[in-house]
């Protein structure tokens, strides 16, 4: 055939058309060229047309065959949208889908790609709402927004490792979809990518993710499980909020949680959050109304606010890293001032609130929080023999405010205190009749005192080696270590600072 090229709207509207033979040769079939053609039931694209153009076929509402012949590398937008297609095999030589390019194909059940195709546009089967299937092939790159938006019929994708874009609302509001595949090479979720797939029970989150858009996962309101794989370094703002999530592990690479990352998962019971962790946005878990406990890794600096804002199950918070949030000389040296206590207030204020003074624990009334004393304690304790270290782990279970776990760590107890009368007063930990101290206080007595025991013979060794006196009776042969010797030996014992040595005239 001579003709290259069918222009635009030259066929539009033929509503008694019913069929069309299109010749080998031609190579272009311009904008809306059988646009609304209602009556036209099936189509031959020949192997030389390279091109579809905006809206070729769009709105040939009885369209329900179309074959696409190798040799067509691009279908731009609405270039079958609202036809009657049932299945759709694309070539390998078609590159790229436009936007909305099969979108409102109400009878759509089954797509297949091959591995030419590159990228999927925006909306390109949006609101096919009777697509079960989709198979595509490695080689795509992007998956764009909305690309399969409200296809309500879709039970399961595999997103291929060649992927690296997934765009805002890719998925979303595709309500029967209940497996998800993504392989290793995604690095962009976008915005609500698989928002409200209210039937999306797991998912594993590939560590290649490090851009994440808001709510990629919020409102699957049956999503019980994900996977976070190590090497992912961010969950991103609302990514899993108002999900069925009861059990949250974070591999040690995630150092940020996005604002309100969890918020609003009220089957969730445990979060283990693990050492490299930094910042916790805002409201990351706000509305988490049965988390019970939450340990806060040594590496968090700030808790961000509101971010277990209506946590009304929460009884038990868990600082790791005490020595960051109580008085160093303190749990060093074991020296006890009334004026100063055990906590460092400067600290724990960074800590609990954002530079305007809100509060990371708002809206609820947390009874105490937990600080560890293990790195002063626990390493002490290891030293001794095991009667001393039981003698020290029994008085350690006899201090109210002190707690030992079966790991042996050792968390101080401090109560919180709310203003009942000011609600704008700040809320703060305090250790009352310096309680908690003075518990702390008697344990550091209690493994001194074991360690000197233990010590003991060197310092005999010590003074048995000091001068003798030759008109003093043998058994009385040993005098006072001079004053220096009796230091070096307390700080060899690990007792310099807070055992001082008698000297000679005191």
């Amino acid at each position: 055939s001579s003709v290259t090229k069918l222009g635009e709207r030259a066929f539009n509207s033929c509503n008694n058309l019913t069929e069309v033979q299109l010749n080998e040769g031609l190579e272009v079939i311009e904008e809306c060229a059988f646009a609304l053609c209602i009556t036209l039931q099936s189509v031959d694209v020949p192997s030389t047309v390279y091109k579809l153009e905006r809206g070729a076929f769009g709105g040939c509402s009885s369209l329900v065959e179309v074959h696409l012949n190798e040799g067509l590398q691009v279908v731009e937008e609405t270039a079958f949208g609202s036809t009657a297609l049932r299945f759709v095999t694309l070539p390998s030589s078609v590159t790229e889908l436009g936007t909305g390019a099969f979108a409102f194909c109400s009878n759509l059940i089954e797509v297949q790609s091959n591995d030419g195709l590159r990228i999927i546009g925006e909306a390109a089967f949006a609101y096919c709402e009777t697509l079960v299937e989709v198979k595509l092939s490695e080689g795509l790159r992007v998956i764009g927004d909305q690309a399969f938006q409200d296809c309500k019929a879709l039970r399961s994708v595999t997103i291929p490792s060649t992927v690296n874009k997934l765009g805002n609302d890719a998925f979303c509001y595709c309500s029967n979809l209940a497996e998800v595949h993504l392989n290793d090479g995604v690095q962009v979720i976008g915005n609500n990518a698989f928002g409200s797939c209210t039937s999306l029970q797991s998912v594993a989150i590939p560590s290649t993710v490090t851009e994440w858009g808001y709510g990629a996962f919020e409102g699957c309101s049956n999503l019980a499980e994900v996977k976070l794989t190590e090497g992912l370094q961010v969950i991103g703002e609302a990514a899993f909020s108002n999900t069925a999530l009861r059990l949250v592990t974070l591999p040690s690479t995630v150092t940020e949680l996005g604002m309100g990352a969890f918020s609003s998962c009220t089957n969730l019971i445990e979060v283990q959050l693990n050492e490299g962790l930094q910042t916790i946005g805002e409201a990351v878990f706000a509305n988490c109304f049965g988390l019970p406990r939450v340990i806060i890794p040594s590496t968090v600096t700030r808790l961000a606010m509101d971010c277990f804002e209506a946590c009304g199950d929460l009884s038990e918070v868990i600082f790791l890293g005490g020595e960051r949030l109580l008085d160093k000389t303190f749990l060093a040296r074991g020296i006890f001032s009334e004026e100063q206590g055990l906590l460092d207030r400067e600290a724990l204020d960074k800590m609990l609130y954002d530079e305007d003074r809100n509060f990371a624990f708002s809206d609820y009334p947390l009874p105490a929080v937990k600080i560890s004393i293990s790195w002063a304690v626990s390493e002490r304790m290891a030293r001794l023999s095991t009667s001393c270290r039981a003698a020290v782990e029994e008085g350690i279970r006899n201090q109210r405010c002190l707690e030992l776990t079966q790991h042996g760590d050792v968390f101080a107890e401090f109560r919180m205190f709310f203003p009942f009368y000011n609600v704008d007063d700040d809320i703060f930990v305090q250790d009352r009749g310096l309680e908690t101290a003075r518990s702390v206080y008697k344990v550091l007595q209690t493994i001194a005192f074991h360690e000197l025991r233990e010590s003991s013979i060197v310092i005999e060794l010590a003074m048995w080696k000091s001068r003798i006196y030759g008109d003093r009776a043998r058994a009385d042969c040993r005098v006072a270590v001079p004053g220096p010797v009796k230091c070096l030996i307390m700080e060899y014992c690990g007792f310099k600072g807070f055992l001082r040595p008698a000297m000679e005239g005191d």
